[in-house]
């Protein structure tokens, strides 16, 4: 490996979670006082600020809320908190191994909602008196409901043709986008099989996991996929940490799965890109003690690897930690914009050169300074050139 990865920003503009932590505080408090009504109504504040004028009546008593390929509907009548989700139509055909697998989800998957059958429809369904509507446990009812439908209905679709019973509210990329998108795993894709090959002649396995493991959340980071593309991603990243197999039996198995998105035709990738609405959302709001806290191993060791010039294990270790905590986080600002400004810098940059530049990235967050500092490299270029013309004008 003589260069570090190509990096493409994400097409999201920010990575930051939407949730209002105040709103939380307020939530709790008022449940404690007994005014369970506007603990609710603060809960969905926390959740996202704009969803209960949104999606809510005029009485805030009834709400239709988006979230991916699901509509989480909750009414709040004659002291009770009601929750339903519509999920799917059962199909004509592949009805027993389809209901086998709801039945695995409310025993293995659901605490406290429950997937329900009336009709030929399945959908998710919880209620408890407000009184016992707890925020705390009120969010893991949300949480079960929109992770399990979300993910399921896509691929109980795709395998049991399954039909969905909401048609979800999204907006494709432009095709501009998709392009991109497309263009930018291809790249990913050849880069990882191209290291990889390296890594296995020389039978450095760990650096080929490494390298695919940064792949994977490197695409997830910037395509941001949806519906099934979204669940094969998630499935790979999970398989690839396992510790099931042995370690070139993962790496063979990773890179079957790199090789079969790389074959995806555009037009096939294109159905799964797209902006949609979440309500509860599958990743953690970060914060800089956690990400100190996460980083704290991998800063000793990248430490010490710079001093003594292992340009490639800080280039491949920095780069993972970076991405993986893309993978898990919803990123605040401040992190992602010291990450991005030197991930950018140092894109497919010889090792030597990347090193520094993101060790100092990594730096700057443990000791917790966020600032970052504009990059005038090129301006200085553009004035030297500048000056030189000016002089061979005057010169004549």
């Amino acid at each position: 490996m003589k260069q570090t990865l190509t990096f493409n920003v994400s097409t999201i503009p920010s990575t930051a979670s939407k949730m209002n932590v105040d709103a939380w505080d307020e939530s709790i408090g008022a449940f404690e006082s007994g005014n369970y009504y506007k603990a609710f109504e603060e809960f969905l504040n926390y959740a996202n600020p704009e969803f209960r004028k949104k999606y809510g009546n005029s009485n805030g008593t009834e709400f239709n809320i988006p979230h991916g390929s699901i509509v989480v509907n909750v009414k709040l009548e004659d002291g009770q908190l009601k929750i339903t989700a519509p999920f799917l139509s059962l199909p004509q055909k592949n009805v027993t191994p389809l209901l086998r697998q709801i039945s695995s989800l409310n025993f293995n998957n659901l605490n406290l909602a429950q997937i329900v059958l009336n009709d030929g429809k399945l959908r998710f369904e919880y209620s408890c008196p407000i009184e016992l509507a707890n925020p705390w446990k009120i969010y893991y009812v949300f949480d079960e409901i929109c992770v399990t439908g979300d993910k399921y209905d896509d691929e109980y679709v795709t395998k049991f043709a399954a039909e969905r019973i909401y048609e979800p509210k999204v907006t494709p990329y432009d095709a501009k986008t998709v392009d991109e998108v497309y263009d930018a795993i291809q790249q990913s894709c050849k880069e990882c099989f191209d290291n990889v090959k390296q890594f296995e002649n020389d039978r450095q396995y760990g650096n080929a996991w490494n390298i695919i493991a940064s792949t994977l959340y490197k695409i997830s980071y910037y395509a941001h996929p949806q519906g099934q593309l979204l669940n094969d991603l998630s499935k790979a990243v999970y398989e690839h940490d396992s510790d099931e197999y042995p370690l070139p039996e993962i790496i063979a198995r990773s890179k079957d799965f790199i090789a079969k998105l790389q074959a995806k035709p555009k037009e096939k990738l294109a159905e799964d890109l797209y902006y949609v609405e979440t309500f509860i959302p599958p990743k953690r709001r970060s914060n800089l003690e956690n990400i100190q806290h996460n980083f704290e191993k991998a800063y000793e060791n990248v430490t010490a690897a710079l001093k003594g010039e292992d340009y490639l294990y800080v280039c491949l270790m920095v780069t993972y930690k970076f991405y993986e905590m893309y993978y898990y986080n919803n990123l605040q600002d401040d992190v992602n914009a010291v990450v991005v400004d030197a991930m950018k810098r140092s894109s497919a940059q010889p090792l030597n050169v990347a090193a520094p530049i993101l060790y100092a990235a990594m730096d700057k967050i443990m000791n917790g300074d966020l600032a970052v500092i504009p990059d005038f490299s090129n301006y200085a270029s553009q004035i030297s050139e500048g000056l030189k013309k000016m002089m061979s004008f005057f010169s004549k």
